[in-house]
């Protein structure tokens, strides 16, 4: 009869550890999902749409448009004007340094993919043909002194 219940008590053991692993473990895990709701509440999706519906009645795409095609534009002249400048500073040195002509092949890069065309083709081309170092002169100088002359010009 002891040894009976001996094992009852074992049976009865194991299975109320069960119950209270069990219990304890689903009471973590409750625990664990309450504080995920409380930092992650859930969307509502139909909310979310209904306020992008809202902003988008709220914008003038057509105003927008107008407004991006006259900036473009803008730059595009602000490009031009940097690369003539250059264009006419370089042709009236007959060089420009390697440098330069990189950013000016940058600046042209930009201009003409947004719709820059022709005439600043024609000068960013004869930009890469010009020398890359003043004639007869010091290959590290740069253009920066607006009153240079080539040296058969000095007295």
């Amino acid at each position: 009869m002891n040894h009976l219940l001996n094992l009852l008590s074992a049976e009865a053991i194991t299975a109320l550890a069960g119950v209270a692993t069990g219990l304890g473990v689903s009471g973590v895990i409750s625990w664990l999902l309450g504080r995920y709701d409380k930092r992650h509440p859930a969307v509502d999706v139909d909310k979310l749409v209904q306020r992008v519906e809202e902003l988008n009645s709220q914008i003038d795409l057509s105003t927008l448009a107008d407004k991006l095609d006259d900036l473009n534009n803008a730059v595009i002249e602000l490009a031009y004007l940097r690369i003539r400048e250059r264009h006419e500073n370089a042709m009236r040195h007959g060089w420009l340094h390697p440098n330069e002509k990189h950013v000016l092949e940058r600046l042209y890069a930009a201009y003409h993919s947004i719709g820059g065309n022709g005439t600043g083709t024609q000068m960013i081309e004869e930009i890469r043909n010009l020398p890359s170092m003043p004639p007869g002169g010091d290959p590290t100088s740069r253009m920066c002194d607006e009153t240079w002359e080539p040296p058969e010009h000095h007295q």
